[in-house]
């Protein structure tokens, strides 16, 4: 039989216990048989493996294939609802804040832990899996690498877990593990507030003075520190020091970054990654004048005021802001209904 043929036959088999494993077994055939499969049919191929899984009560496994079968076709809502669905929850906790530190610097993150325990606030402590865990009752070893160039993939999957794992009605406060709590009453307060707004909001960033050699010398991998980061700025970000993510913006963080894994290549910064990622979900950054604004502190480091964190206007569709020498003036911020007026969603892409 021909390839066609093949996969009408696979996708013809029930699910039952016994067609579990010659479904598997079938499917890794065809792969190994062709080498081009058009993703029309590679995403039929895994989620035929995640009905099995599903059947057999494997469930990290089914999410897996299910999340493979959703990036070969990301544009198909009803792979994306299956993926909902299955992870869908409702939790008690309404804010979580996640310390987002390294084996490295798990003194910092521990510093910052004993404050929030004190302050009675929920938290998490997450670094990568190929380094030994951090003692604390509340970390969390997420699958990716514990290196300085893996922090995008690191936070994408701390994001995903409180998704998959406390709930979908949860908003997030990402810290990076040099914060310090300042002010419990005012963060609290804080969380509250963001919560009930459903935003996306930090300090914004520099923008199109951001330094694109600000890794080097911190990666792993030595040919990345002499690398320029070399993506376009198409608008100012929440500031990696601390951020935060209502459950509406949070979810489009995670289910982009599902469809399109791809956001991911040539991006070191964590921080612009979600800014960009919002910015084609049309999700406007809710701004703070400072890490103050959460009832935190960066320690030897004052924020400058909002004047001062000059913000570039969206670029219209897709075309590249050009950055200005180094004497010339900074546009003034625009405002956020400036910036969703020129959003462009990521689910537009397919259009054009």
């Amino acid at each position: 039989m021909d390839f066609n043929q093949r996969v009408i036959t696979l996708l013809q088999l029930p699910v039952s216990p016994l067609t579990w494993d010659s479904l598997l077994k079938e499917c890794d055939r065809l792969e190994t048989d062709f080498l081009h499969i058009p993703s029309g049919y590679k995403w039929t191929l895994d989620y035929k493996r995640f009905q099995v899984e599903q059947a057999r009560g494997n469930n990290s496994q089914a999410i897996w294939h299910l999340k493979s079968a959703i990036a070969a076709m990301p544009y198909n809502g009803d792979i994306l609802g299956d993926y909902k669905e299955l992870v869908k929850k409702t939790s008690g906790i309404k804010n979580l804040v996640l310390i987002i530190t390294s084996k490295k610097n798990e003194a910092k993150a521990l510093r910052l832990a004993a404050q929030f325990d004190q302050a009675n606030i929920e938290y998490m402590i997450v670094s990568g899996a190929d380094t030994s865990s951090i003692e604390h009752v509340r970390a969390l070893q997420v699958d990716i690498s514990d290196r300085y160039e893996a922090i995008p993939q690191k936070v994408a999957a701390a994001f995903t877990w409180v998704y998959e794992n406390i709930g979908n009605n949860v908003g997030v406060l990402k810290v990076d593990d040099e914060m310090m709590l300042q002010d419990a009453d005012k963060l609290r307060q804080s969380l509250d507030q963001l919560v009930r707004e459903n935003v996306y909001a930090g300090v914004p960033s520099a923008s199109l003075e951001h330094d694109r050699c600000m890794h080097w010398g911190l990666c792993l991998d030595q040919d990345l520190n002499r690398r320029v980061y070399g993506r376009p700025v198409l608008r100012a970000w929440a500031s990696g020091g601390a951020y935060y993510l209502g459950p509406k913006p949070l979810e489009k963080v995670v289910l982009s970054l599902l469809r399109f894994p791809g956001l991911f290549e040539g991006e070191y910064y964590e921080d612009k990654l979600i800014g960009d990622v919002l910015v084609f979900e049309g999700e406007a950054l809710n701004e703070r004048k400072g890490y103050a604004d959460f009832g935190l502190t960066l320690p030897g480091a004052a924020p400058a005021p909002l004047a001062e964190n000059k913000a570039v206007p969206p670029a219209p569709g897709l075309t590249i802001p050009v950055a200005a020498p180094v004497s010339a003036p900074i546009p003034e911020p625009v405002s956020a209904s400036q910036k969703n007026s020129n959003a462009l969603k990521i689910s537009e892409w397919n259009s054009r």
